[in-house]
């Protein structure tokens, strides 16, 4: 019996400190206010991506 109610106790405390951190995490900060400049051409993208040397990563999306 002691050991079902410890068991119990345990499965209730980890459930409310995951709850607790789920309530408390922190959200993002839009790309504006980070700094991030966005490429929003396939040009400028081509462009940036020649002068530093880099990959470019074309990001699609749509909600069919």
């Amino acid at each position: 019996m002691r050991i079902h109610s410890s068991l119990t106790l345990a499965g209730a405390l980890s459930f409310g400190m995951a709850l607790a951190g789920c309530s408390s995490a922190k959200h993002a900060e839009p790309a504006a206010k980070a700094g991030i400049a966005w490429n929003t051409t396939y040009e400028s993208a081509l462009a940036d991506a020649a002068k530093n040397k880099r990959p470019i990563v074309l990001d699609f999306y749509t909600d069919w």
